[in-house]
């Protein structure tokens, strides 16, 4: 079985049963090797250059399984059985997603494998309407430019036939022009094939497009992306973007868990960057890595969220953990419009603002402009900025109530933290190198009766008396490791009351909730 935990990739090579064969001059076996040798590089050669479109390629009308058998079992009964315990196994430990998906990282290594971590995305999909599932996968067997659709027909598993969606397939034909036709690349192809039983088991009537990358240029990335967003834009609920990947490859099984936790932490960031340039240095992989860029730049156009739904590696069911393969299951969602948490790209966002703005501020006395569009940041919310250098408080200061749009907030925030916290010299320019910069976005504030209500760790408290007022985060009760009632009490300090003045009926003590993000998380 160890051939198929990995993604799969093997190079033939042709080895002889006898050591001495080959070492005496044979005629007939020369010609034969030069004859092979001269093919071999033909086919090379033409799989290397660009795929022509051409509409008499040969595709099958039904492409038969190649990898039951092997990936996962040929017998129907023993499938659905399989498949139903994973799912079954991956119910009772989900999480409810409220949001629609509109994409998945799902592994492809054989079932015995992955399937388990498999069945954590599949089972939140499962039962869902979708119309068409545009399956990316990697070649792992067939060296090509640009990428391959499989543009009609059916696909067929042990489970039955899936139909093709010949009308998506030719809109993508027509709209990405690195998509072209050549069916050799799907022909011992696995990392789409072990995705349609799942998909048979968890969706109603469905059609797919199959799309296979071979190597990609930057142009080859955007067209793609652009072609499946406009896709999903037209059609936001009826389509599902599957990137089939497997992770790290035979390191030790400490090693590729934290591979391949890196990964899985720029992959929810969305931070195309970081992932390409952690892929370039090998501090982690991903042998699907075009399918799961193309959905992050679709979720960063979108405002989108990614979330790790489960993360295993094949030394988690099998006894070698000394070269095991990392795989993990990754939701893509659009943003719920009733959750006002920022998403992982909105607090990129709001981070990049802050510290072009401390620099520049700090540098040249001048604040930058910036083009935002995301909605979220155009909302009025009340916000802190706190700066630490070396772990030690540097300036903090906030709007408790919603005055300006969320940007303009932390813009005017990290400037006023910087040079006007009154506890604090303003802000060097030989201290930027160590600021570390830290947002709290704020809830609006909600008027308590009842101080047993207050949760350390998750509320935030702003008590008024008179003139006096005071806040603290709900990071500060949880640094100090304080309870509720001595959160009560420094909250008063803060504010210039005695410490049990929050016990006076005349007291006001307000919570709010804060999402905290900060540099370097």
């Amino acid at each position: 079985m160890k051939t198929i935990a990995d993604c799969g990739l093997r190079i033939a090579k042709s080895v002889s049963a006898n050591p001495a064969e080959g070492r005496t001059f044979n005629i007939a076996n020369f010609f034969q090797t030069v004859a092979l040798f001269i093919q071999t590089i033909i086919v090379v050669a033409l799989l290397l250059l660009p795929v022509a479109v051409s509409a008499e390629v040969p595709y099958a009308a039904v492409r038969k399984p190649v990898f039951a058998g092997s990936f996962y079992p040929a017998d129907r009964n023993r499938l659905e059985k399989k498949i139903d315990g994973f799912l079954k196994e991956a119910d009772t430990k989900s999480e409810t997603i409220p949001s629609h998906i509109f994409g998945i990282v799902v592994p492809h290594a054989g079932y015995d494998y992955s399937g388990q971590v498999a069945a954590y995305a599949y089972n939140r999909i499962k039962g869902k309407d979708y119309k068409t599932v545009i399956i990316i996968g990697s070649s792992h067997r067939v060296p090509f430019k640009g990428i391959s659709i499989y543009p009609s027909g059916a696909w067929e598993t042990p489970l039955g036939k899936v139909p093709v969606d010949n009308k998506i397939a030719q809109i993508l034909m027509e709209s990405c022009k690195s998509i072209k036709a050549f069916p050799l690349a799907f022909e011992q192809e696995h990392s789409l094939e072990v995705q349609a039983p799942f998909l048979q088991k968890t969706l109603k009537s469905f059609k797919i497009v199959p799309l296979v990358t071979g190597s990609l240029s930057g142009e080859d990335y955007k067209n793609l992306s652009d072609a499946l967003l406009k896709l999903l834009k037209q059609n936001p609920e009826d389509i599902l973007v599957v990137a089939s990947s497997d992770m790290s490859h035979f390191h030790s099984y400490n090693k590729a868990y934290q591979m391949d936790k890196l990964a899985l932490k720029d992959i929810e960031s969305l931070n195309i960057e970081k992932l390409s340039g952690n892929l370039y240095k090998g501090d982690c992989e991903l042998c699907g890595e075009p399918g799961v860029i193309t959905l992050m730049t679709i979720a960063s156009q979108l405002n989108a969220r990614a979330k790790t739904l489960y993360y295993a590696n094949s030394g988690d069911v099998a006894k070698d953990k000394n070269r095991v393969v990392g795989y993990g299951a990754v939701a893509f969602m659009y943003p719920d419009k009733s959750d006002p948490s920022l998403s992982k790209q909105e607090q990129n966002t709001l981070l990049t603002i802050a510290r072009k703005t401390l620099d520049e501020y700090i540098s040249k006395r001048s604040v930058p402009q910036f083009d935002v569009k995301e909605g979220k940041l155009l909302e009025k919310r009340g916000v802190f900025v706190t700066l630490t250098k070396n772990h030690d408080l540097r300036g903090c200061i906030g709007y408790i109530v919603p005055v300006a749009p969320l940007y303009k907030a932390v813009i005017e925030m990290t400037v006023s933290a910087s040079t006007k916290d009154p506890r604090f010299p303003p802000v060097s320019k030989w201290e930027l190198k160590d600021i570390n910069i830290e947002i709290s976005a704020l809830t609006p504030l909600k008027l308590i009766s009842d101080p047993n209500n207050i949760e350390v760790g998750k509320h935030g408290l702003y008590i008024t008396k008179g003139n006096y007022s005071g806040l603290l985060l709900p990071q500060v009760a949880v640094e100090h490791k304080w309870n509720r009632e001595e959160f009560l009490r420094q909250t008063c300090t803060k504010a210039g009351l005695p410490q049990y003045a929050w016990e006076d009926k005349k007291t006001k003590i307000y919570t709010f909730t804060a999402q905290i993000f900060s540099e370097g998380q």
